[in-house]
């Protein structure tokens, strides 16, 4: 539980945090949830224990929410648009962000489930677990370079590759690693971390995780 609290407070906002930095009161963020116009928490903890004081000991009974960083900047854009437009900017910025890397020499596919699926893991908060900061970019970034270690590597099934593709491969494992969350203590293991940054630089790039 400590190392996944430090990993919490480290890297994500508190609900209570995120509500502070953007004005808004707890009812006004759970009317934005349920109208799709901003993520659920990409974290629940909920907590049963007891609280030890001078005043004695204390029942305890909760859950704490937690947000990805880029979580407060979306906030301010939920208040003054509609579902259909903040869908709508999502959709620009993850395909500027594959026309980007495209035109930087890095072959790109859109997700196989397409934009609505990847605009419903956005607002189930399913990428604030496993991208650095939540953001439509790091989005698109992940999901494209996971394809393209996977296609480059057969899913790390092919013994080596030739230079040519050991260059591209490794421009895309360190956009991958820009990109990708840490991930939580009792998630690296099962990561996409774990698979194609940290097992691909050993296997093929002769580098440590």
């Amino acid at each position: 539980m400590r190392a996944l609290l430090d990993y919490l407070h480290t890297y994500f906002l508190s609900e209570p945090q995120l509500l502070f930095r953007c004005g808004l009161a707890p009812g006004r963020l759970a009317a934005l949830q349920s109208e799709g116009r901003a993520p659920l928490p990409s974290y629940k903890v909920r907590c049963a224990g007891a609280v030890t004081s001078y005043f004695g000991e204390q029942a305890l009974d909760g859950e704490l929410a937690w947000y990805p960083q880029a979580m407060a900047e979306w906030l301010i854009e939920a208040e003054h648009a509609d579902a259909a437009t903040l869908r709508a900017r999502f959709e620009r910025r993850y395909r500027a962000e594959l026309a980007r890397l495209a035109e930087q020499g890095l072959p790109t596919v859109e997700s196989i489930g397409g934009l609505d699926e990847e605009w419903a893991h956005f607002l189930a908060g399913a990428y604030g677990v496993c991208t650095r900061h939540g953001r439509a970019e790091q989005i698109a970034a992940k999901g494209a370079m996971v394809a393209l270690i996977d296609r480059l590597t057969e899913r790390q099934t092919r013994p080596a590759l030739p230079e040519p593709e050991l260059a591209l491969l490794r421009r895309a494992v360190d956009l991958l690693d820009e990109a990708e969350a840490w991930f939580a203590p009792h998630e690296r293991a099962a990561s996409s971390r774990a698979r194609c940054v940290d097992g691909v630089r050993r296997q093929y790039l002769g580098g440590g995780a």
